[in-house]
Formats: C-alpha cells, sequence, structure tokens
C-alpha cells in the first residue's frame, strides 16, 4: 500500500510544513544556543532534517508489511528497537559524513558536530518515535473503519441472503405443493395431513422468527431442515433418502442462520424432481475445537445441468462466509458423474 503521506497532496504539504516549522526552530536553536554562524546553521539544520524527512517517508513500508495481527509484544517492541537503532544509526552517520565534507575546514563546526552527537541522536530517537506513532495511528483508524463497512456490509448482506433463501425456501410451488400434498392427505390419511401442517407451520415459523440472528446453533438449523425434508419425504416418499451423520458435539457450535437451507433445496430439486429413480441426500457434521465442517452430499445426473457457474444461493453463502469470517476458502464444491458434495466450514469465533 501506498505511503499514506505522499498518496494525497495535501497530506504531503502538512508534512513538508511540519519539517519546515522544525528546520526554523533548529536553525534558531543552532544560532542562539550552539553560537553557529546563521549560513551554517542553515545548511545543518535543512540536511540533518530534511534527510531524517526522507527516511520518516521510507518507514512506513517495514511497518504496515510488517505488521503481523497474531505478533506478540515483546516481538513488536524488539522488532521497533532493531529498527529504531538501524534507522537513527544510519540518519546520524549520513549527516555527519555530509556535513564534515561541506564544511571540512570549518575546525569550530566541526568540533560543534563531535560534541552535539549525543543530542542529535537523542533528536533523531524522538523523530523516529513520533513518526511510527503516528504511522500506527493510521493503521490502526484504516483498520477501524474497515471494520465498521465491513460490519455494515454483513448488515446488508445478510437481509438480502435471507430474503432470497425465504424466497427459495417459501415459494409458491413449494407451498404449492404442500398444500396440494395436505389435501390429498386430508382424504386417506387425516393423522399425516395433521402432522406435515404441523411440519410447515413450525418451518415457516423458523425461517421468519430467524431473519434477525446473525448465528445460530447447529442443532437448531438441523431441525428446521429437518421439518422441511419430512415435508418433502410426504411428497416423494421412496424417491428421497435422507442420511444424516451428526455428531453430538457439534450440536450447540455456532453457524449463519438459514445457511444450509438453499443447499438441501438444490440437493432435493437436482437430486430428486430430476431423477425418476429417487436419489439419496447424505449430510454429515463434524468439528474440533476450532470449527465446524457441514457437508451436504447428493446423487445427480449432469444432464440436467444446463446453467454453468454457481447459483444465486451459492454465490450468497460464498459471500455471507467472506464477510463474517473474512476468508475466502470455506465454501468448497466437488462434482463428478454421480456425486455433488458440499462442504462448508464455520470458523467458531
Amino acid at each position: 500500500m501506498q505511503n499514506p503521506i505522499i498518496s494525497g497532496r495535501k497530506t504531503f504539504y502538512y508534512y513538508l510544513g511540519i519539517w519546515f516549522i522544525v528546520i526554523c526552530f533548529h536553525i534558531f536553536l543552532l544560532v542562539f544556543s550552539g553560537h553557529i554562524s546563521v549560513g551554517t546553521a542553515m545548511a545543518d539544520s535543512v540536511v540533518s532534517n530534511l534527510l531524517f524527512g526522507s527516511i520518516g517517508l521510507g518507514l512506513w513500508y517495514p511497518i504496515f508489511y510488517g505488521k503481523d495481527e497474531d505478533e506478540k509484544l515483546i516481538s513488536v517492541i524488539i522488532n521497533n528497537v532493531v529498527g529504531c537503532l538501524l534507522a537513527v544509526g544510519f540518519w546520524l552517520g549520513l549527516t555527519y559524513f555530509l556535513l564534515v565534507s561541506m564544511y571540512s575546514t570549518d575546525q569550530i563546526y566541526l568540533g560543534f558536530i563531535r560534541k552535539s552527537l549525543p543530542w542529535r541522536a537523542g533528536i533523531g530517537l524522538l523523530y523516529y518515535e513520533v513518526i511510527i506513532m503516528v504511522y500506527y495511528l493510521i493503521i490502526f483508524y484504516r483498520n477501524n473503519k474497515e471494520n465498521l463497512i465491513k460490519e455494515a456490509e454483513l448488515k446488508a448482506l445478510v437481509k438480502e441472503s435471507e430474503l432470497n433463501s425465504l424466497k427459495s425456501q417459501i415459494n409458491p410451488h413449494f407451498l404449492f405443493n404442500s398444500l396440494n400434498s395436505i389435501s390429498s392427505l386430508t382424504m386417506i390419511e387425516p393423522s399425516k395431513a395433521q402432522e406435515m401442517i404441523i411440519k410447515l407451520s413450525e418451518f415457516l415459523r423458523y425461517t421468519t422468527s430467524n431473519k434477525d440472528e446473525k448465528l445460530t446453533s447447529l442443532d437448531r438449523e438441523i431441525n428446521n431442515i429437518n421439518r422441511y425434508l419430512d415435508i418433502e419425504k410426504i411428497r416423494f416418499g421412496k424417491r428421497l433418502v435422507v442420511k444424516q451423520d451428526i455428531q453430538e458435539a457439534c450440536c450447540k457450535l455456532k453457524l449463519p442462520g438459514l445457511i444450509l437451507q438453499p443447499l438441501l433445496e438444490n440437493a432435493v430439486k437436482y437430486g430428486v424432481y430430476e431423477s425418476t429413480e429417487g436419489s439419496t441426500i447424505e449430510m454429515a457434521c463434524s468439528c474440533n475445537s476450532s470449527a465446524l465442517s457441514v457437508v451436504i452430499r447428493n446423487e445427480w445426473d449432469p444432464e440436467f445441468q444446463y446453467n454453468k457457474g454457481e447459483g444465486i444461493g451459492l454465490r450468497n453463502i460464498r459471500s455471507r462466509l467472506r464477510i463474517l469470517y473474512n476468508r475466502d476458502d470455506l465454501l468448497t464444491i466437488k462434482k463428478d458423474n454421480r456425486n455433488f458434495e458440499v462442504t462448508i466450514i464455520f470458523p467458531q469465533i
């Protein structure tokens, strides 16, 4: 990333203005305290301060590109101490060399330079610490601003994603088919019709009540998915086979609400709708201390897949994962001529 001081003309002018004030103050001190002539004091101040000003611009890059969020405080302190010694030592040596070369015949000034090395080193340390502190403040401000933007994007995307999810879950075809099945069951098996109405109402209640929640537990999400699958099982009968392998230790872990539903709907759509022989949907959940892994696999026929690339549901899932967890590697897709498999990793923040 470009140095923030030189990235904008206004900021760069402010930087030059500050160094101009420092140069004037330095000249004043040399003339009235060091008894140095005005011309020599001006040369001394301009050379030493502009040189450190140039070094200060370069200090941004090791600070920005060398920072590590997981780095321990002691490592940060050691790195800054080493950087300070190198920067100040280089500046002091180069300043001394240039001034001695310019006034090699002025013995009084040469003696003054040698005596002034300790306090020049102290000034260099002060310059370094001020510049580094400003850079860290800039980095903190930018990170805080980026986090605020990401939070706003997450809220907007969650609302949009949940609306799209609701449209796919409570779409007219699903309701129409479910109500038709209920209508038929009332004549043949009234008890099953009643059961299906209860499951449908619970399913709709969950999807509408979960809109404002960012994260939910795995067991709540699985319960809702099972309601959806139970309704579909009544419609498709033996054509729909569901196998679940869920570790008990994972049930209370967190994941974004309504994020698995589009995957199950796709599995039913492409595995059962398009098949005359039926299909098996497998869902496996495993976990460790830092992450929850959910795998959904279904049989499919690639000849029925006319759209290339990812659908809206998968794209929305990727976007929600990226903004919520700040990672792009949490969703993976594997497919061959028989099986379509989606794996999602949910870090436990």
